[in-house]
Order: structure tokens, then sequence, then C-alpha cells
């Protein structure tokens, strides 16, 4: 089970045209659905749940593999061995990997840093990453991340009433609160470790509870 909503949207309009469905018959499958014409109007188990009917219908969600056009991995490399660019990457990578980017690769790293540092740089381009003062490379870290936390913010804002809803048991819960609704109303101030944690936790309770529910 996704638990990005974004990423489910992105699904979902994948399968339409992979489905070849037109946009009346597309439209009829949603209110059939959920009651809602449109993506943007659903929670992440309304979503799931039109992802779930596309599969039925034949369609195949292919996940792409790491290495190949993705920016290179940097997650493996030992903390203190990580170069300022390490640390840019694997915030990049990590986006990708929950569907935040709709392309994940090096050169888009690379087109997106140039048009940030352009900026910082009195609108002198730079072609490179590697010739970037380590000031400019610290504040596209630190953009990229506040980016990466409004995504995750705004799926957790969406996730955690669904979450709330389960009935979760007692070490569960005991979890939930640590992770997740200790931080409901201001998900927008938490940092990236803290949202990853909650959207992995959150996905695996849901995910768990709506196999419980389909058994």
């Amino acid at each position: 089970m996704y638990s990005s909503k974004s990423k489910l949207i992105q699904l979902i309009h994948v399968g339409k045209t992979s489905l070849g469905w037109d946009e009346d018959l597309y439209r009829q499958v949603l209110v059939k659905l959920t009651k809602k014409d449109s993506c943007k109007d659903m929670n992440v188990r309304e979503l799931n749940k039109v992802l779930s009917h596309m599969k039925d219908r034949g369609f195949k969600v292919v996940t792409k593999k790491r290495g190949g056009k993705n920016s290179p991995i940097t997650r493996d490399i030992a903390p203190e061995d990580k170069t300022p660019l390490d640390k840019l990457r694997q915030v990049w990578i990590a986006m990708s990997h929950r569907g935040y980017l709709r392309d994940g690769s090096e050169a888009a790293l690379l087109n997106w840093s140039k048009a940030q540092a352009k900026r910082m740089n009195k609108n002198v381009a730079i072609e490179r990453l590697e010739w970037l003062r380590a000031s400019m490379v610290h504040a596209l870290i630190e953009q990229l991340k506040s980016w990466y936390v409004r995504l995750m913010a705004t799926d957790m804002n969406e996730l955690a009433p669904d979450l709330k809803k389960l009935p979760l048991y007692n070490e569960e819960l005991f979890s939930a609160e640590r992770f997740v609704f200790d931080y409901i109303g201001s998900f927008e101030r938490c940092n990236v470790e803290q949202l990853e944690a909650a959207l992995n936790f959150t996905g695996q309770m849901l995910g768990k509870y709506e196999e419980a529910g389909n058994g």
C-alpha cells in the first residue's frame, strides 16, 4: 500500500493511460468506487482503492530500479565520508523514492541545482556542482530539505486522520503517539527524520489493516 497521496495520484494517472480509459470512463470509475470524481478530493485509502481496481483490470505498476537514470546512491557511504554533495544527492534520492519528483536522475538534480545556484550567484550560471562554494551547497541542501519537509507534512496532514481511525493495539498505539499523534497540527515544524519516521510507520499500519480488512 502506498502512503504518499502525490505518488498515488501519479500512479492512477499512469494507469488511466495504460488501460486506455477515456475521460468519461475514468470519471465513472472514480465515482463508482469513491463517490468522488477527482483524485485530489480523495483521501489515501480511497486512492488506494482506485489503484487496486486498476491493477485488477490489468494495470501493472512498474517500480524503477535504483541506478541507471537515478541519481547515484549515497546512503551506503559512512556518514563521516559523505561530502556536502553526497548529502544533497541523498535528499534528492529520498524525495524521488517517495514519488515527489518526476525525474530523480543526476541530470535533473544538476538542472535544479544550477537554477537555484544561479540566483545565489548574482545570476551567473554555474555549470558543475563541484564548482559550487561550500556555502552554496549548504544553502541548496537546506532549500531541498525544506521542500521535502513541506511535501511530507502535506501527506502526513492527509494520513494522520486515517491512522487515528485504525483499531491500534497497545504497542502500536504507543508508537503512533510517538511517531505521529504528538505532531498533529505541527508537522510543518518537524525535521526530515521525524517526518520520514511518521510516514514509514503510518504506511506500515495502513497497509497492515488494509490487508486485514481484505482478508
